[in-house]
């Protein structure tokens, strides 16, 4: 009884470390200081985001992706993601060749540019997830080891150490990333000229990321913006 005892003493005081620890990580997030916040948007006229031409789409119809201006990879996993987002989400069908779609996207990358960073508190959400996993997993361990009263220290401990993680991995810069790109669509093979497409900006960030861990996400926010342009 007396190590049990113990073990409830220990597993109040893990839950009021990780409640403690969490208050402070939302203060410190309420408290961050506007000059570590993502810099405002402030692309100059001739920069400035075109919004993309709405384009009627039936269900069955082909589709043909064409990506140029960037490295043969970066334009190779665009066209891809593009494609499957199609597919899956608009019921459209790949086409072999531009000569053969119904509807033509045309990609043509210009720039990606890093548009600065932030300082990364402990997001509070993030928090909460992770102590919730941490609990589980402590819980399940616990209670394997110990039963019920292993299955509250479990829990407890497993908290404080989910939201021991949480804090961890929010350390560091969020680096912001922008990319330019223009797009175009054009119907029954025939592709859209340069001076038919609209010039598209994006933005994406990421803990520490450069570059080309930062492309994903950059993609997807770009094939998401077309996909929201056409309607069936």
């Amino acid at each position: 009884m007396l190590f049990f005892g113990r073990l409830s003493r220990l597993a109040a005081a893990l839950c009021m470390v990780a409640l403690c620890l969490m208050v402070a990580a939302c203060a410190s997030r309420q408290n961050t200081p506007e000059g570590d916040s993502a810099p405002a948007a402030s692309d100059d006229a001739g920069n400035a985001e075109a919004p993309l031409q709405t384009m009627q789409i039936s269900k069955g119809q082909s589709v043909f992706v064409k990506v140029s201006g960037g490295e043969a990879g970066v334009n190779a996993d665009l066209e891809s993601m593009l494609t499957g987002y199609l597919q899956s989400e608009k019921d459209l069908t790949p086409a072999d060749s531009a000569a053969k779609a119904d509807l033509i996207i045309r990609i043509k990358m210009e720039e990606i540019y890093p548009l600065g960073s932030r300082s990364t508190p402990v997001n509070a959400g993030h928090a909460l997830g992770s102590t919730a996993t941490g609990a589980m997993l402590g819980a399940l361990l616990g209670g394997a080891t110990g039963g019920r009263s292993g299955l509250a220290w479990g829990a407890s401990a497993g908290a404080a150490l989910g939201l021991g993680t949480a804090l961890l991995d929010s350390s560091g810069k969020s680096k912001i990333w922008g990319m330019k790109a223009l797009v175009g669509m054009g119907r029954n093979g025939k592709e859209p000229e340069d001076a038919q497409m609209n010039r598209i900006t994006v933005r994406a960030e990421g803990a520490n990321m450069g570059k080309d861990d930062i492309m994903p996400a950059l993609e997807d926010t770009l094939s998401r913006k077309i996909l929201d342009s056409l309607r069936s």
